[in-house]
């Protein structure tokens, strides 16, 4: 699935993902895709899971930072 990250609080290591619907997906830095970076704006694929506290975004892969560079050209 595809989306934009909304919010990142890098000293949390927590953000927020909403899909193409508008549905929002809370994740973790544990659960980006090799431990690259992220920041608002960022386009992603994820995949959505639940959990007894409601659903949630994983397997989280950048696919274009906000600078609109596609993250496997950025240096």
């Amino acid at each position: 699935m595809k989306g934009t990250v909304l919010e990142y609080d890098n000293d949390a290591g927590a953000g927020l993902i909403e899909d193409q619907r508008g549905a929002e997906f809370p994740f973790t830095k544990d659960q980006v895709a090799g431990g690259q970076s992220i920041q608002v704006g960022d386009e992603v694929n994820f995949r959505p899971k639940g959990s007894k506290k409601g659903p949630f975004a994983a397997q989280v892969v950048p696919i274009r930072s906000s600078s609109n560079v596609p993250v496997n050209e950025a240096v």
